[in-house]
């Protein structure tokens, strides 16, 4: 049996079970996941501020699941705390828009990404530019398309993402389009019927593209960028996060 640990950074315990809902349609038969949810910080990230907050809340949140697990996928859309889960846990990690771009990247030349908060664009091109993608991003798009305004108005917020992914096609030339955001989830099966290009969404990418790294059994690196960070003195942090971020015997690996 593989085990999945789902993170969602935001502390909406709605969204939580919507992404892992998706996450579930979308795993092997021999798959097991879990989800944990944010304990403290924002319900929904939309701003540097929050983002700073949701990765202790990201790092937290796996310190505190006591179950063994084989890879851990960040789902929060700007993948907040992906680099710092690689320090510390020796199973692999990916995040769900990294996963979606990455994956974008092989089924077409150049992609976009449409978000839900206009707020968050510069945050989400910081990070696609970190992945080292800046020559394969044909552009990003926002619409304003929160979980509660996708449920109220569902038929406008699917009329808006698909005018701006057409947008993104017709404009700067994507081959491709990631929906990014909690808010997405699932209207990739919706929209595809109606758009000429691959709909990306970073649940399901982020669960197959573990279930095969964990297939592979590579070993996990922990020197250069990735080299575990025990020298540092803790103090005022949880106790399971302290533990985690020490390197001590009782931080979570897969057994």
């Amino acid at each position: 049996m593989t085990r999945l640990l789902l993170v969602n950074g935001n502390t909406s315990k709605t969204v939580t079970q919507k992404l892992l809902a998706e996450a579930e349609r979308h795993a092997g038969a021999n798959v097991q996941i879990s989800a944990v949810t944010a304990r403290f910080g924002a319900d929904l990230v939309s701003d540097r501020a929050s983002n700073v907050i949701a990765g202790h809340a990201v790092l937290d949140a796996v310190a505190h699941h006591q179950a063994p697990y084989d890879a851990v996928l960040v789902a929060i859309s700007l993948d907040t705390a992906v680099e710092a889960l690689r320090e510390v846990l020796s199973v692999p990690v990916v995040g769900m828009t990294e996963a979606a771009c990455w994956q974008a990247c092989l089924i077409g030349n150049r992609f976009g990404v449409v978000m839900p908060d206009r707020n968050t664009l510069p945050l989400y091109r910081e990070r696609i530019l970190n992945y080292g993608l800046r020559e394969r991003l044909a552009g990003l798009r926002a619409i304003e398309a929160t979980v509660q305004t996708h449920h109220a108005a569902p038929v406008d917020s699917e009329v808006a993402l698909h005018a701006a992914i057409m947008d993104l096609v017709v404009n700067e030339g994507s081959e491709a389009v990631v929906l990014a955001g909690a808010s997405m989830t699932g209207l990739q099966r919706r929209l595809q019927p109606l758009v000429p290009v691959p709909l990306l969404d970073g649940i399901s990418s982020g669960v197959i593209l573990l279930e095969g790294l964990i297939r592979l059994n590579l070993p996990i690196s922990h020197v250069n960028g990735d080299a575990k960070p025990y020298t540092t003195i803790l103090s005022g942090l949880s106790g399971p996060c302290t533990e985690l971020l020490s390197g001590l015997p009782s931080a979570r690996t897969s057994i």
